[in-house]
């Protein structure tokens, strides 16, 4: 249910769902080519390999149709992030930039801080589908291109506190709440029906969730989602259950790409608004580095729509389910 990540993010299962109708080029078979240079079939599964593995490890499953839905999502985003990796590495030799300068070191070196030590830090490049040159590269080249952004203006300062509270002791308004999953609405309307004979939701929902539920982790969580706030579900789902009332269940099904939910709102916390003149100097700073990522993306849409970009037949990400990222012209062979 949670959106995501598109951006270094991306997560597939290829395993026996790997398509056949890659291309090869002298004896070796290619999913993609940017600007004239391949991106092998074997590189892509290795990656995706890894990241499969990652999930598994969290206990997603994508053996029902929903999570075959999912994982045709998942295929595109993982081609995209490659595709994208490659034309920035194209861009930043383009540039004669350094990976190995000062800059670049000190910015990987702030990335590995996060992590307790070299191994844990490969192991996150793997479930980002990455390499460690690929994020030097993204670093050389953001470094390039923002060099020039060195200050913000107060509105840009006042914009970006308000619109990320929680990084400063705020909080934006929250909905904890659970669901049900099936794939038509009669099933949908018999589970509330049924729950609607309840005398003690707490327990009777989530074990019909188990029951029910198409979710993948459903059968362990009880369709538990914890808190989200506005942003982080699908809209339709998101806005039926910030609009339900505690302790309630929908009356009707909310329905949805994944199919037809059943929401229990267990909770619903106010918006608290965090002190401005106690994170001022922090909030300039994440305000800065906001201001060049964006400057970046502008930068990298441009690399995109700029690009040659071919897909061997039945990888094009629309093709794979999603939308491509890469705007270039796109064909197939």
């Amino acid at each position: 249910m949670r959106k995501f990540r598109t951006s270094l993010m991306a997560g597939v299962l290829v395993a026996a769902l790997v398509l056949t109708g890659c291309s090869s080029i002298g004896g070796e078979k290619w999913v993609a080519k940017v600007n004239g240079e391949t991106i092998s079939l074997a590189d892509f599964n290795t990656r995706t390999s890894d990241v499969q593995k990652a999930y598994e490890e969290q206990g997603m499953s994508f053996d029902s149709d929903q999570g075959k839905t999912m994982l045709k999502k998942l295929q595109s985003e993982i081609l995209n992030s490659m595709v994208g990796s490659v034309l920035v590495r194209q861009d930043a030799k383009k540039q004669g930039l350094d990976l190995e300068a000062p800059e670049v070191k000190t910015a990987e070196d702030n990335i590995k801080k996060q992590f307790k030590d070299e191994a844990e830090y490969e192991a996150w490049l793997k479930q980002q589908a990455m390499t460690a040159d690929e994020v030097k590269s993204y670093l050389a080249l953001s470094d390039y291109v923002t060099k020039d952004v060195t200050t913000v203006s107060n509105d840009e300062i006042k914009q970006y506190f308000d619109s990320h509270q929680e990084q400063y002791g705020g909080q934006g308004e929250q909905v904890k709440a659970s669901h049900i999953l099936v794939q038509t609405e009669d099933e949908a309307k018999a589970i509330i029906a049924q729950l609607q004979k309840s005398t003690n939701l707490s327990a009777d929902f989530p074990q019909l969730a188990k029951e029910k539920s198409t979710e993948p982790g459903a059968a362990q969580s009880g369709g538990e989602l914890g808190y989200f706030k506005a942003g982080a579900m699908l809209p339709e789902f998101e806005k039926a259950a910030f609009a339900q009332k505690v302790g309630t269940i929908s009356t009707t099904p909310v329905k949805t790409t994944y199919g037809y939910h059943v929401i229990y709102v267990e909770d619903h916390k106010q918006a608290v608004k965090a002190d401005f003149t106690k994170v001022k100097d922090k909030v300039t700073t994440d305000a800065l580095n906001n201001a060049k990522s964006l400057k970046f993306e502008t930068y990298f849409n441009e690399l995109n729509k700029n690009a040659t970009i071919e897909y061997a037949s039945g990888y094009n990400p629309e093709e794979l389910g999603g939308n491509s990222s890469a705007a270039g012209s796109t064909g197939s062979k």
